[in-house]
Parts: C-alpha cells; sequence; structure tokens
C-alpha cells in the first residue's frame, strides 16, 4: 500500500511539473459564428462597450489585459478560412457545392469571442469586404 501511495504521489507530481512549466493562454475563445454586419455594429454601440478599433488598434488599447496579441493576429488571420463569399446566401444554383453553413456574404461577418483574464470579452470580427479585422472590448454580460 506504501508503494501505491508513493506512486501516486510521484505521478501528481509529474503533472504538476509538466502543467505548470507549460505555456498558458492570456485569453480563451468561448464563441465563434456569423452575424449580420449591422447586428455587429449595433453590439458595438452597447453600453457595455469599453473600447473598439481596427486589427492593430488592440495591441495599445489600455483595456486588453489578455497580452498575447500575436495569438489573436494569427487567429485574425484565418478568421474567413473556412467561408466561401458568394452574392446571397442559401441554396441557389451558384452556390452548388458550397455547405449553407460555408457560405458568407457581403452583409455578414465571421466572429470569434474571447474571455480576457480580467473578466472583459474581445470580440474579433472580419467582413470579407475589410482588408483587416476589427474589435471591441466589452464589460462580461
Amino acid at each position: 500500500m506504501g508503494r501505491f501511495r508513493w506512486l501516486v504521489r510521484l505521478a501528481i507530481a509529474a503533472a504538476l511539473a509538466v502543467a505548470l512549466t507549460q505555456q498558458t493562454s492570456a485569453q480563451t475563445k468561448t464563441r465563434s459564428g456569423v452575424l449580420l454586419l449591422n447586428q455587429v455594429r449595433a453590439l458595438t454601440t452597447r453600453s457595455t462597450t469599453l473600447s473598439s478599433g481596427k486589427l492593430a488598434d488592440l495591441q495599445t488599447d489600455p483595456n486588453f489585459a489578455g497580452g498575447a496579441f500575436q495569438a489573436i493576429v494569427d487567429d485574425a488571420a484565418t478568421i474567413l478560412s473556412n467561408y466561401t463569399v458568394v452574392s446571397r446566401g442559401g441554396y441557389f444554383p451558384e452556390n452548388r457545392g458550397i455547405l449553407r453553413e460555408r457560405q458568407l456574404t457581403v452583409v455578414e461577418a465571421v466572429y470569434r469571442i474571447y474571455s480576457l483574464p480580467d473578466g472583459n470579452e474581445l470580440f474579433l470580427y472580419r467582413t470579407p469586404t475589410e482588408n483587416t479585422s476589427a474589435y471591441f472590448i466589452r464589460k462580461k454580460s
């Protein structure tokens, strides 16, 4: 019995050592999806919004407590990669072979929401008509 306890303690110590030495993410992705751009703009104007801007502004935003700016940039670079831009979304002849959930119209935005360490949320989004992503930081509701 003593040897078993010793092995369990050793295994726990090894697991803790590995967990504590691995890099932790400063933010956690909580949700993602597609919204109409006017819905995103309406969210931006709510009283819970602390700041907003283009992706390049995020690094100097005083409300960005994430610290892992490069991880956000990397995610923003691929945010549209799983979508095909279509003139009208739906089951139309011109969209044959494109899954509906992978169609993106010019009036839609792909978004990702991150939970920041300070309790706020980062809402990152991009439309097919813009050359960069935009964001806003809001109080978590």
